[in-house]
């Protein structure tokens, strides 16, 4: 047995490079809030949740990049929370739900807090800071539906609203709005929710009180629940790139993960066939096996009923499984059959997005049975939280970034396939497409339609199994080169297929990421409805052709060669 350098796991910064690391994209919030701007419509207001410290991922952090994104409200669960952002120096509108039997009302009213109101006695008491303070304070009444939690029950509404109006025409108060919970039970309970909280705003509008922001729908109803939308939307897993769905990635949705957790290598070590890893020795090797030692334990939110289940994580590209028990303040993982060299302060990416490679909070969530969201809130105090990818040049919105937009929709197999005949007749040799949808989207479908407008020898289908298949041209034009990239991990994979971007047409299907070659490409994202393709989420191949249902393409170029061309024009 031999040991190579080691690092204290317990040893403080310093100054140095911390031990446990969460990387927070700022950009990824962003362009999550748009992303589900787009479904909501200009309409609805996107009210972001930034409770539990931004869902572990800094809650002003989470807030500045929302209402950078478009969102015009920012909720937290009670008043500390929106204290904490005002202090951040957040001024945008900021609510707040759950109060304590001794909650420092006048407080928050003097900061400007809105404030849900849930039962008669919290709306005295508000009503009473606002006179001592000489303000007018901002209510919004927070009601109960069908979960049997915090908001006033039926029979209270009358009183509550009533109450409301006379405190509003005296000048007090002023109601902003209404809103409940679903309890995201099934489809049918959802509606029978809905329908008391119409009630509920008609009970209130009878007394006299109009709504400016009517909200019920969170995450998981903004996807699949278009008509819970009412005229606001109150969001917050789905911000953090999370998906609120069992049957849907955050890739599915167009969502990108914000919070990378990351490690480093403290000590690596060679033991013999027979060794025990960990406490219990629950686990021995087999065989001589190389070691990792990484400063990442439950007390940082690794749940430690991973122990044993074949959790990995990435190092130097590839994936290492956790061998043996979760410690407390550690985790051993073996190195023994990854093929690059590994050393003494090696990253180590213990989750962050799928869509590179990476291990998922969601593999977290499946392994030790819970959700997403406990991960995401239990990633603990010692782990550095460390704002990155802030730069306005891979904002989408950002002023600096050269791309080109168009959205289209497509009603059927065929109109996608002819939209790719459009889209071949119009490249040329070193032109990159990448293709990014869901299984059974139509990227297959659209890649028939290029090879025919490129007119290039067929039949045309998905490179699934061969990563790649060259489609030679009929009329002395450039060859399309046709990728599935779902099964490369990173760009060094796709390196060793050899492709030649520079005398061919690339489609790469999967390829965001992964797929490189020319700092000029079009991007295609296809989208189809939530609930389309039941049954594919196991499918190895395409299976679009099979589906009559409209999908929504949404066109980036970028760099200059897209900039006045036909698709674009």
């Amino acid at each position: 047995m031999s040991e190579m350098t080691e690092r204290d796991p317990e040893e403080g910064t310093g100054g140095r490079r911390p031990m446990r690391v969460a990387e927070i994209s700022s950009a990824a919030i962003r362009r999550n809030v748009v992303r589900i701007r787009e479904i909501v419509g200009p309409e609805v207001a996107v009210i972001a949740v930034v409770k539990a410290n931004g869902y572990g991922h800094g809650a002003a952090t989470a807030a500045r990049a929302a209402l950078a994104g478009g969102a015009t409200l920012i909720g937290v669960t009670d008043i500390a929370e929106a204290l904490e952002l005002r202090e951040a120096g957040i001024d945008e509108p900021v609510l707040c739900w759950l109060h304590g039997a001794d909650a420092d009302f006048e407080s928050a009213v003097a900061a400007g807090v809105e404030i849900g109101v849930s039962r008669l006695e919290q709306l005295e008491a508000v009503a009473v800071a606002a006179e001592r303070l000489g303000l007018v304070a901002t209510v919004q009444f927070k009601i109960d539906t069908g979960l049997s939690r915090n908001g006033a029950a039926p029979a209270e509404w009358d009183e509550l609203f009533a109450r409301g109006d006379e405190l509003q025409r005296v000048g007090l108060v002023r109601v902003r709005g209404i809103f409940s919970h679903l309890a995201n039970t099934d489809e049918e309970a959802d509606r029978a929710q809905a329908e008391r909280f119409d009630s509920a705003i008609e009970q209130l509008r009878a007394a006299g009180v109009e709504p400016e922001l009517i909200h019920l729908a969170a995450s998981a109803a903004v996807f699949t629940s278009p008509e819970l939308h009412y005229n606001a939307v109150r969001v917050g897993v789905s911000i953090y790139g999370l998906s609120p769905l069992d049957d849907y990635s955050s890739e599915e949705l167009g969502l990108v993960p914000a919070m990378t957790l990351v490690s480093e290598l403290v000590m690596l070590r060679t033991v013999p066939e027979g060794s025990g890893v960990s406490y219990g020795h629950t686990h021995v090797v087999d065989s001589e096996s190389v070691l990792g030692l990484v400063p990442i334990g439950y007390a940082d939110g690794l749940p430690r009923t991973l122990s044993g289940r074949g959790q990995s994580v990435l190092v130097a590209g590839e994936r290492a499984p956790i061998l043996g028990r979760i410690g407390m303040d550690q985790c051993i993982v073996d190195l023994s059959d990854l093929r690059a060299p590994v050393s003494v302060g090696d990253r180590v990416v213990m989750f962050g997005d799928p869509a590179s490679g990476e291990p998922s909070i969601d593999e977290w969530a499946w392994g030790a049975g819970t959700i997403n969201y406990e991960i995401a809130v239990g990633i603990g105090n010692r782990v550095i939280r460390i704002e990155s990818d802030d730069d306005d040049a891979d904002d989408p919105e950002g002023p600096d970034d050269p791309s080109i937009e168009r959205e289209i929709s497509l009603s059927d197999p065929d109109a996608m396939r002819e939209f790719g005949v459009t889209i071949g007749v119009e490249l040329r040799a070193g032109d990159l497409i990448i293709l990014t949808g869901p299984l059974g989207a139509g990227k297959t479908t659209l890649t028939r339609g290029i090879g025919e407008g490129l007119r290039v020898r067929g039949p045309i289908t998905s490179p699934t199994f061969v990563l790649a298949r060259t489609h030679p041209s009929l009329v002395d034009g450039p060859p399309l080169v046709h990728v599935d990239a779902y099964r490369l991990s990173d760009p060094s994979e796709a390196d060793d297929l050899d492709l030649d971007f520079e005398n061919s047409v690339v489609v790469a299907e999967w390829g965001a990421g992964i797929v490189g070659g020319s700092d000029s490409w079009l991007e295609i994202v296809i989208e189809r409805p939530v609930g389309a393709g039941a049954g594919l989420a196991g499918a190895d191949v395409d299976a679009d052709e099979e589906l009559v249902e409209p999908r929504t393409l949404r066109l980036r170029g970028h760099g200059p060669r897209w900039h006045g061309a036909g698709l674009f024009g």
